[in-house]
């Protein structure tokens, strides 16, 4: 072949739940031509380019012009996750990583204005997403084309848009959380906390979280101190936060936790929140019956009972049985016919909470009684995922499997789970200076790990960009995950037994599933015929 014959540069479509990285090669990937998607569903695909000429302009538009545009950037991974969570201790001790540390996985999702950038590799990755294809179309084919001075490449890729539509993010949408830090939204900004520019970007961080499908806030800092030092309900900040959600598609509400250890994590007592009084004594009582019903008194005033879901205190284990069933039972006194919800997992806590929300492992470990609390005391369950589970269990961390997060709702409606929390949204560790664009966990997080810390990406599924968050490939494949939960939730209703049959057809269980983004698209396929046909 003659020189003049060389392509200059290389490009491919490739499945957005599959991870590309700052070395991935062509010939290596997961191709995508062809997607599937409801009538008001999204778009989406990766474009990976390979032999660039570093400090060239780089160019790229699609034949639809609704898009937008990502440049893909890379998050250095030194450590793998452990086989059983948080951070392996030694090399090689989980064998079910993506791909063993270290390496440089494209996370970020960094918004372009521009379709052009100057590139700073041989590789770039590129992300494409359109919400929403042309009303009345049932095929799509979006060519797209790339350039770098006189070369240029064209790919095409066909949209099959189906008749169902999913339901809008809120009230009938699958329940699902991620809890944020609304004090890191200031800090990583350079703004002051609750002025107007700070409340303007944590709109901003919640928009971006129900464009992910999430539909449930939490309401923590509206407890304030009067004047002589009493606490009550800041008035004005609750009718901010409510406001923001309204806006925005959050429908559920999560008190946040009116209690926690009194010494650091697994210690046998709680303390009231605000006050250092343990919950079960005379003063920590009455603190605690006080904040409850504060709540109890702004959730009748705005009629928001329907929505709201009371936290307890959390992650309470084995030995806080007792101290944990007379807390729970002085909030469920003081605030009647609100549902409690806890990160609670041991059977023995049978009759103290309305839903329970164990890890993902231990679901599995104790499913049939959970069941049975369902069947017999009409309780409901959620699940969620944080530095444990570790090993082949789906999880959200970066060198996981892309795939695993989006299938996790997949398992969840087929075992009947109501929806899923995680705890890190954007609770990257200001304290240890965690820069989660450098750094995917924290230096070290101590506690009962002795020292150990979180897994890659577990403090974060969002980064702090130069004007507001910025989307992870993370978030999307969780996203991609919810909305497959609503069209499993209507066919179920209509065909339970071939709706769980699909998804058993690519995940049995949550640490039971075939990784291969072929399979999954033709599975997300037959769902949407399926519903079609319907």
């Amino acid at each position: 072949m003659s020189a003049a014959a060389v392509c200059a540069f290389d490009t491919a479509l490739t499945d957005p739940l599959a991870w590309l990285y700052a070395d991935s090669k062509i010939a290596e990937t997961e191709r995508l031509d062809e997607i599937d998607v409801p009538a008001n569903g999204v778009v989406d695909v990766n474009i990976l380019v390979n032999g660039l000429k570093p400090g060239e302009r780089l160019e790229f538009e699609a034949s639809e012009k609704g898009g937008e545009w990502y440049r893909m950037r890379a998050v250095p991974v030194a450590r793998n996750t452990g086989v059983n969570g948080f951070l392996e201790k030694n090399p090689g001790d989980n064998p079910h990583v993506a791909r063993r540390a270290p390496f440089e996985v494209f996370d970020v999702l960094e918004p372009l204005t521009d379709p052009a950038i100057a590139s700073a590799n041989e590789t770039e990755g590129l992300y494409f997403r359109m919400q929403n294809p042309p009303k009345g179309v049932k095929s799509l084919d979006i060519r797209f084309c790339v350039r770098q001075g006189g070369e240029v490449r064209k790919l095409s890729l066909k949209v099959n848009v189906h008749n169902v539509s999913l339901p809008p993010v809120g009230k009938d949408s699958f329940k699902y959380t991620n809890w944020m830090d609304f004090d890191s939204m200031a800090v990583s900004h350079g703004l002051e906390l609750w002025s107007e520019e700070h409340w303007r970007m944590i709109e901003k961080y919640v928009r971006l979280a129900t464009r992910g499908r999430q539909n449930m806030g939490l309401m923590r800092a509206v407890f304030e101190k009067d004047a002589n030092g009493a606490l009550r309900i800041d008035k004005k900040k609750f009718t901010q936060f409510l406001d923001i959600y309204n806006r925005t598609g959050i429908w559920y509400l999560e008190g946040t936790h009116l209690a926690g250890f009194v010494n650091g994590w697994g210690s046998p007592a709680f303390k009231t929140a605000f006050t250092t009084n343990v919950t079960t004594t005379v003063e920590g009582a009455l603190a605690l019956s006080k904040l409850a019903k504060m709540f109890m008194d702004e959730i009748n005033a705005r009629g928001l009972k329907d929505r709201w879901f009371q936290h307890v205190a959390d992650e309470p284990g084995g030995k806080n049985v007792p101290e944990y069933r007379i807390t729970a039972g002085i909030v469920r006194r003081y605030m009647p016919g609100i549902r409690t919800v806890d990160a609670v997992e041991e059977p023995s806590f049978a009759g103290a909470l309305d839903v329970w929300c164990p890890k993902v492992n231990s679901f599995e470990r104790y499913h049939e009684l959970y069941d049975s609390f369902r069947t017999n005391f009409g309780d409901r369950v959620w699940c969620y995922t944080c530095c444990v589970p570790g090993g082949k269990w789906m999880n959200r961390t970066m060198d996981g499997e892309l795939l695993r997060p989006a299938l996790i709702p997949w398992v969840s409606v087929m075992w009947d789970i109501d929806g899923f929390l995680h705890w890190g949204y954007n609770r990257w560790q200001l304290g240890q200076k965690q820069d989660p664009f450098k750094e995917p966990y924290p230096k070290n997080w101590g506690g009962s790990n002795n020292g150990n810390s979180l897994p890659s990406g577990d403090t974060h599924i969002v980064y702090p960009g130069t004007d507001g968050p910025w989307p992870s490939a993370r978030l999307e494949a969780t996203r991609a995950g919810m909305e497959d939960a609503d069209l499993l939730t209507m066919l179920r209703r209509r065909d339970k037994a071939k709706a769980d049959g699909l998804v058993k057809r690519i995940a049995r269980g949550f640490q039971d599933y075939t990784p291969s983004c072929k399979l999954y698209r033709e599975v997300r396929r037959d769902i949407l015929l399926a519903l079609d046909s319907l």
